[in-house]
């Protein structure tokens, strides 16, 4: 509870003051406000506000629905939300909250909601939108949901690993900073070769013809199937020919296909690092064209000269099961006996020849040796001699061929890019390449959004309600992505780097360090006067600054309400 000594009352600030802005600067609250229907007599606070206050606390102390009241005890609302309503705690009780959940599913416009809000900020911030990637990650949950519900909550494959629980899915188009551009919840069985539809779908709703042809999409191999890439290159009277980069499935005929032409050519082009960091690998390509029904798509045969540790480890357990199963199979050889030298010797070569695709060196030996038999079963009789008999037995050693496995792992290390961006002076391989590689901006929010103490477990039981607070997540996820890109886009034109707690120095500081920086703030109020205490040093105020605002969003309330 908050302290109150002589009129004195301290505040556990941390970055709240500064989440509320960002969110003020992204108009989240005023577009909730003018698209989800509410009454201003019978509401005390609007759906937006209530909003609002939920992003506040998952992004600064991600509690359970049923205690962000007692969150916002420890607040100072007045600066969090302005002085034009007189907001209590107790307004974002569970059942408020609760309560706007339901405004905002009965809405029915999530999804448009939240690509309003997103396609506002990107146009306020002046965000290029030219490549955009695509991906989903899964929310793992547990309890029983009542209702009906329009979400799915179900089981499906999971990217938590955790195939035990329900779950649902959200979708992200982000751009190549990592700002989102659409959201959208999922069914928790949601294939992404079938949402991928969708997203294309989503994409000429939003953006007119002349800008979706500036527009590169990029996905994961997920993407490529005969329906997908038919529609992709499908033009239509509102839709141009998508311009798309992904990467051919493993699975698909032409990979083998590509893979070993290029090897056989061996007319490889430099494409050199990508990073700057000492250990980065290097590329080299080559491009192919070929038909997939009808339509020319260009193929990329790109080799690295670091090996997926991933595949690395799977190679290293497939050689290591493969040279089991041949120590095996040469016992059970040695074992039988032959009647001749040369039939010993063909069942070495019929050996040999079975297992020649593999990685090892085999040397076969054949040895006579002599086998001593009785006639009849059972305890020979005294006087009784065995009969000796010449016999044939096959020997193999299995060793290792370095240079069988150094080409498997050569081979293993390449993968194959298709695109129809076919003009290589505009495009060539390396951009390709480089445009494909920033898919890990997708996945980089991903890791954010799936931080244990931003997520945690959700306990809402209706699933109205789980697909409503999903959206207030996707916003959350977009207001923390924004801080970060803020902060980065301004220390770009700054000679020194951030200190980060722990005297970590940084020139692309992520959103959850930067939310670290401002843990500790506290708030002194005395009578309207204010006071920022226990900043430890010049670099949160500089985080402040680079983030566009200064410390008196902690001072004062904003101009006009929150």
């Amino acid at each position: 509870m908050p302290v109150a000594i002589d009129n004195m009352r301290f505040f556990r600030a941390g970055p709240a003051a500064l989440i509320a802005r960002l969110c003020d600067v992204l108009k989240i609250t005023e577009i909730i406000d003018a698209v989800v229907e509410w009454d201003p007599v019978q509401c005390h606070l609007s759906p937006g506000t209530r909003v609002k206050a939920l992003i506040i606390n998952l992004l600064v102390d991600r509690e359970a629905l049923y205690h962000v009241e007692r969150f916002f005890e420890n607040q100072d609302l007045e600066v969090l939300f302005g002085t034009e309503q007189q907001i209590r705690a107790e307004d974002f009780n569970d059942d408020a909250l609760g309560r706007a959940l339901d405004k905002l599913f009965a809405s029915g416009q999530l999804k448009k909601l939240f690509s309003s809000i997103a396609l506002t900020a990107a146009a306020t911030h002046n965000v290029p939108i030219e490549g955009i990637h695509v991906d989903t990650t899964s929310i793992s949950v547990q309890g029983a949901y009542e209702g009906e519900g329009d979400l799915d909550i179900t089981f499906g494959f999971s990217k938590d690993h955790r195939p035990d629980l329900k779950q649902f899915l959200i979708g992200l188009t982000v751009n190549k900073d990592g700002l989102p551009i659409l959201g959208q919840s999922l069914d928790g069985n949601t294939s992404d070769k079938s949402w991928y539809p969708q997203v294309i779908e989503e994409l000429v709703q939003n953006f007119s013809p002349a800008k979706l042809k500036e527009i590169i999409f990029v996905a994961d191999c997920a993407l490529v199937t005969k329906d997908n890439l038919a529609l992709l290159v499908q033009e239509e009277e509102n839709k141009p020919a998508l311009q798309f980069i992904s990467l051919l499935p493993e699975n698909f005929g032409l990979n083998k296909e590509i893979k070993a032409e290029a090897f056989h050519t061996g007319a490889w082009q430099e494409i050199g690092n990508l990073s700057q960091k000492e250990d980065a690998a290097r590329y080299k390509s080559q491009s192919f064209v070929r038909e997939i029904d009808g339509k020319d798509f260009r193929l990329i045969v790109v080799h690295s000269t670091t090996l997926d540790k991933r595949k690395e480890k799977s190679l290293l357990k497939k050689w290591a099961k493969q040279k089991e199963t041949l120590a095996k199979a040469a016992r059970e050889l040695s074992r039988r006996p032959f009647a001749c030298d040369a039939d010993a010797r063909k069942a070495i070569e019929l050996f040999c020849q079975e297992y020649r695709h593999q990685p090892f060196i085999f040397k076969g030996t054949v040895t006579e040796e002599i086998e001593s038999s009785y006639a009849k079963r059972g305890r020979p009789k005294k006087e009784e001699q065995p009969q000796n008999t010449v016999v044939y037995h096959a020997y193999i050693q299995v060793d290792e061929d370095p240079e069988a496995m150094a080409q498997e792992k050569d081979l293993a290390s390449t993968f194959v890019l298709i695109t129809n961006l076919m003009d290589t002076a505009a495009y060539p391989d390396g951009e390709v390449l480089k445009e494909y590689k920033e898919q890990n901006a997708v996945e980089r929010q991903f890791r954010f959004l799936k931080q244990p103490v931003l997520l945690g477990p959700i306990f809402l039981k209706n699933k109205d309600r789980v697909e409503a607070m999903s959206f207030v997540f996707q916003l959350a996820l977009l207001v923390a992505a924004y801080l970060e890109y803020r902060v980065r886009k301004n220390l770009e034109q700054q000679e020194a780097p951030l200190i980060l707690p722990g005297k970590r120095k940084s020139t692309n500081p992520t959103a959850r360090a930067l939310l670290e920086m401002f843990d500790y703030l506290l708030v002194v109020k005395q009578g309207p006067d204010r006071a920022l205490i226990n900043y430890h040093g010049t670099e949160v105020i500089r985080a402040l600054e680079l983030a566009g605002f200064g410390k008196e969003i902690y001072l004062f309330p904003p101009s006009g309400g929150g």
